[in-house]
């Protein structure tokens, strides 16, 4: 294959990603299993609108098979998240040829995403790591294997052999074998009220008004 046979192709695959990352991942709900259990891979959700960018060694087209590998210190970014892994293994439906100009890519062309060779998502705050990973994306599901499969946001730390993650629901679910948590109460913020005000605190009465009626000034009302 030529080189700029080649680019094309790398150009085509990574706008496909990104149709495959930014449309079919629905950005998950707020309630999770638990309290204060992280999941960094929300990440890919919450940064649907965002281009993906892929950088790797070397990139590989089967088109026969369907199939794009990409090799060597292989990075994902999609907004604040991170994926780093070894080998991402692209499996495609349909036809990948140079892209025509101002056609749109076509969306839903990304069945599957294989991560192999050590995975770790990561974006501000949260930390997901395993052996490998896997993202299906007719089921809006990721799932990280390992030995173990490590997920941390700040000092709360979850360790298991599978993860589980349904990105439409946000549920994540460790599974195949016992899980060992270090959840720190109260460690993960919550949202502070608008204004600064104090959980609790009274309104500001309206209009300048003081409590029992009186007009501001301290005047009493003309009778």
């Amino acid at each position: 294959m030529s080189r700029a046979a080649g680019r094309a192709r790398a150009v085509v695959l990574a706008a496909l990603l990104s149709a495959g990352f930014a449309t079919d991942y629905v950005a998950p709900a707020a309630a999770q299993q638990g309290n204060n259990v992280p999941n960094a891979l929300q990440g890919f959700a919450k940064n649907r609108d965002q281009p993906v960018r892929i950088n790797a060694n070397t990139l590989e087209v089967r088109d026969k098979d369907k199939i794009a590998v990409f090799s060597g210190n292989v990075v994902v970014v999609q907004g604040d998240t991170t994926m780093n892994t070894k080998d991402l293994f692209v499996y495609y439906d349909g036809s990948v040829g140079a892209p025509q100009e101002g056609a749109p890519m076509k969306q839903g062309q990304i069945r599957k995403l294989e991560a192999k060779g050590g995975v770790v998502v990561k974006t501000k705050e949260q930390t997901a790591t395993g052996d490998s990973g896997v993202f299906m994306m007719a089921d809006n599901t990721v799932t990280l294997v390992g030995k173990p499969v490590v997920l941390t946001q700040g000092p709360n730390v979850i360790r298991g052999q599978k993860l589980v993650v349904d990105l439409v629901t946000g549920v994540s679910k460790f599974e195949g074998g016992r899980v060992e948590s270090l959840i720190v109460p109260g460690s993960v913020k919550e949202n502070a009220p608008p204004g600064g005000a104090k959980p609790g605190a009274a309104p500001a009465p309206q209009g300048g008004a003081q409590q029992g009626g009186a007009p501001q000034g301290g005047q009493a009302p003309r009778r």
